[in-house]
């Protein structure tokens, strides 16, 4: 599509009283000295069509000013124009002007805003259907990006990034790493991971194993000097060892010890079957005595079982005369709330507001009267019910209690039988001798004991003190045994440590490789959109990161650092690329035309503004 300006009208609009630029869809320049309303036509064209200026504010002051600065009041601010899209006129026309209301009881009206008023083709439209038809026509940021030169650059970068990726494309991983047979092995070292989380990961493990490599070479040092500097032969310390402990089981070996200790297990043996004897005739004796103490207790467990349930039904029968007291007091409240109620009728009709007859005054009051007392002998006989209920239950629980009382009589009786037959009992006692035989025996064991504790042995103390430093010696070869071993698995450990250490530096250098590579191949396939603008989308940082960005450069100069002319001829590559991605041509407002001689090279109307002190008022030249 192809837009061109072929008549655009200016009235009051921004100072200037009447203007008329007429390029007819051809390329022209309006030129002027500063302050002669250059800009204005290009902030008309744009309020025209967006209600915008050239920089995007809405707010702009529209409307004429006299010399003191202040509004020029009950003038309509007003701009026409005919733009032809794809050879088919469009008129359009869009008028601002003032509010003026008359309240009531004034004479004159007062100032109360602005209104716009809005034509297309001379037919006056609303609002919303200007902003549908002009919206139909094209999307105002895009009419921005393809007629502004300076307006792609003044955006914020991530936009500006955002566009140039939209309009020629971003670079997959895949072709990325398609594009190099080193990055080839970069997706089974990722993952499921992202790139920039993989390098986290990487470069928290490469300083957990640098933090290890720093502590183990310390560390073998530090075992090497704990290790003895005298060698022993450990086979000279156990032939040694063997030896002391054939002297000190030789020295404890003593056959009259020997010979008083057996015949001590055997005395032992012997009083254990005496004294299980004791205990089974014991036991045999009191087999009559056990059986009646049973059943005592039998008979016990079975009468209080009886009282524990009368003393459960008692409960539960206290429990229900509470609530049965409970209810009877509502009851009674209940019963003073019905016998207060006073008939509520009136002695007046309610619909002819005359007096009612007596009889049926009458009528209504014996009513009220017997539903007053069917109410009340109905609450009198339920409370009788509950209060012959409770009488009732109180008379069962006294009787429950005799029970109770008669039932613990029994108990005790049983209690005491079972005192009676316990002092029957046979209690076998080790200081009562029943027979010769068992008292013989605790004499022997006792003389047999003090026969072992009084026997003289061989001392073994020095030999087994001389034992124990050759076992400290075997203990201090077993550590340093274990020091030698702990050396040699560091010395491993550090090998491994290093070698991984060597792959995780090498899988960082692939992705940096691969961040280069896209880097790249993304820069290279948008620059060759342009011709003479350059963009960097990516910022490599000093600790080896990469970070996004979107710097516009001219010959390796940032867009912002050259001069006007310079970027002007940038605004216009960047233009062309991008009517052509969005296929739409509209007129270009080239301000400060004046900084750059060059001829615009773009296939589209242009309307070059130029300063030019020559020129006290517009002056328009159409090619």
């Amino acid at each position: 599509m192809e837009i061109r300006l072929k008549v655009l009208t200016l009235e009051n609009f921004k100072g200037i009283k009447k203007f008329t630029f007429s390029p007819m869809g051809k390329n022209a320049t309006i030129r002027g000295n500063n302050a002669t309303g250059k800009t204005t036509v290009a902030d008309a064209f744009r309020w025209l069509l967006f209600g915008k200026d050239t920089s995007d504010r809405a707010d702009f002051a529209i409307k004429t000013l006299d010399p003191d600065g202040s509004e020029v009041h009950n003038l309509d601010h007003t701009v026409s124009g005919i733009i032809e899209i794809d050879g088919t006129a469009l008129e359009l026309k869009k008028i601002y002007k003032e509010k003026w209301t008359k309240k009531r009881g004034s004479a004159a009206a007062s100032f109360s805003g602005h209104t716009t008023e809005y034509f297309i083709d001379d037919v006056p439209v609303q609002k919303n259907k200007w902003d549908g038809r002009l919206g139909d026509l094209i999307n105002e940021d895009v009419f921005k990006l393809i007629t502004l030169p300076t307006y792609f650059n003044s955006m914020q970068w991530q936009k500006r990034r955002e566009i140039l990726l939209q309009v020629c494309g971003d670079i997959s991983d895949g072709d990325v790493i398609a594009s190099d047979e080193d990055l080839m092995a970069l997706p089974e070292i990722l993952g499921d991971r992202s790139l920039e989380d993989a390098k986290k990961v990487i470069s928290a493990e490469k300083k957990k194993i640098n933090d290890r490599l720093k502590e183990i070479p310390a560390r073998i040092d530090e075992l090497t000097k704990s290790l003895p500097t005298e060698t022993k032969n450990r086979k000279a310390i156990e032939a040694f060892i063997k030896l002391l402990d054939n002297q000190i089981q030789k020295a404890k070996d003593d056959t009259e010890l020997s010979g008083l200790r057996k015949e001590l297990a055997e005395a032992q043996a012997k009083l254990t079957e005496a004294q299980a004897k004791q205990a089974k005739d014991a036991h045999a004796a009191n087999a009559d005595i056990d059986k009646r103490v049973d059943e005592f207790n039998k008979e016990i467990r079975k009468l209080k079982g009886q009282a524990d349930e009368l003393e459960f039904k008692n409960k539960t029968a206290l429990r229900t005369i509470e609530r049965n007291e409970k209810t009877m007091a509502e009851f009674r409240a209940n019963f003073a709330i019905v016998l207060a109620r006073k008939q509520s009728y009136g002695e007046i009709c309610p619909t002819c507001n005359q007096p009612l007859p007596q009889d049926q005054i009458e009528a209504a009051r014996s009513r009220f009267n017997e539903n007053q007392a069917i109410e009340l002998a109905s609450i009198q006989v339920d409370g009788k019910k509950l209060k012959a209920e409770n009488e009732t239950l109180k008379e069962t629980i006294a009787g429950d209690e005799k029970k109770v009382a008669s039932l613990q009589v029994e108990i005790t009786a049983y209690e005491k039988s079972i005192i009676e037959a316990e002092k029957e009992r046979v209690v076998p006692d080790p200081s009562v001798w029943p027979n010769e035989g068992i008292k013989n025996l605790y004499d022997e064991i006792r003389n047999l004991e003090t026969q072992i504790k009084d026997h003289r042995t061989t001392d073994t103390s020095a030999l087994e003190a001389e034992r124990r430093e050759e076992q400290k010696k075997l203990g201090v070869l077993d550590a340093a045994e274990k020091t030698s071993e702990r050396i040699k698995d560091l010395g491993k450990e550090e090998k491994a440590l290093a070698g991984k250490f060597e792959d995780l530096e090498a899988q960082l250098f692939l992705m940096e490789k691969f961040i280069v590579s896209k880097v790249e191949l993304l820069e290279g396939k948008i620059n060759s959109k342009f011709k003479l603008a350059r963009f960097k989308l990516f910022d490599v940082q000093v600790n080896e990161g990469i970070k996004e960005c979107c710097v516009t450069t001219v010959g390796g100069v940032p867009w912002d650092s050259v001069n006007s002319g310079a970027q002007i001829q940038v605004g216009l590559d960047i233009i062309k690329t991008l009517s052509g991605y969005y296929n739409v041509k509209a007129p270009i407002f080239i301000d400060h035309k004046e900084s750059w001689t060059g001829t615009p090279d773009v296939d589209c109307q242009t309307i070059s503004l130029v300063v030019d002190p020559n020129h006290k008022e517009l002056f328009v030249d159409v090619n």
